[in-house]
């Protein structure tokens, strides 16, 4: 089991919305949060997310448990309505896994401004796909990937236009390899003609 900051678990009661900070190198990890759980004896969940793992512990009944997955069992990022019946915009971005009780939000706000800016964040902070949710409830990648891999489109080449279209070949350009002149005189087996002292 890996070892946990048990200093430090931000919640702010009074804020309802996750807003966690994406660590930028190696000594941000693991991030220490809250996240609301109905079926917490407290209505709570405390979460460790490393670059690899996600480690969940809870109070359920009075017995506290834990659970820690590879991040490889999850299925990626997913965007979310926080109210999908209601009018309320709110949006989430959800680490998704099979079981909707391992599931984390890594990001809620009442708003949708910076919702993509923060899904690409995460996506390629912990190097999981983009997810989209259909409207079946189904989910697939946003782009079409191999493995861990986003597949782009090819791009078509870039059209010769401008003043050098009509440009001849700098092969053409090259010279071509002499030829010896017909009548050339060659001298062999001659003394140098060299002025010494």
């Amino acid at each position: 089991m890996r070892q946990q900051k048990a200093e430090a678990w931000p919640h702010d009661p009074a804020y309802p919305y996750v807003a966690l900070e994406r660590p930028t190198g190696a000594e941000g990890w693991p991030l220490l949060f809250q996240s609301l759980d109905p079926g917490a004896d407290d209505g709570v969940r405390l979460i460790a997310l490393w670059p690899d793992a996600v480690a969940l512990r809870r109070r359920v009944a009075g017995l506290p448990m834990k659970i820690e997955r590879p991040l490889t069992d999850y299925g990626g990022l997913a965007v979310a309505l926080l109210d999908p019946e209601g009018d309320d915009e709110g949006v989430a971005i959800v680490l998704v896994h099979a079981d909707p009780v391992l599931s984390v939000t890594l990001y809620s706000a009442p708003h949708i401004d910076d919702v993509v800016a923060e899904w690409r964040g995460w996506s390629e902070a912990l190097s999981l796909p983009m997810l989209v949710t259909e409207a079946d409830g189904t989910r697939r990648p946003a782009y079409p990937m191999i493995g861990r891999l986003t597949v782009a489109a090819a791009r078509a080449r870039r059209p010769r236009r401008g003043p050098l279209k009509h440009r001849r070949p700098s092969v053409y350009r090259r010279r071509a390899a002499g030829r010896p002149l017909a009548g050339l005189d060659v001298h062999r087996g001659e003394r140098e003609l060299i002025a010494r002292d």
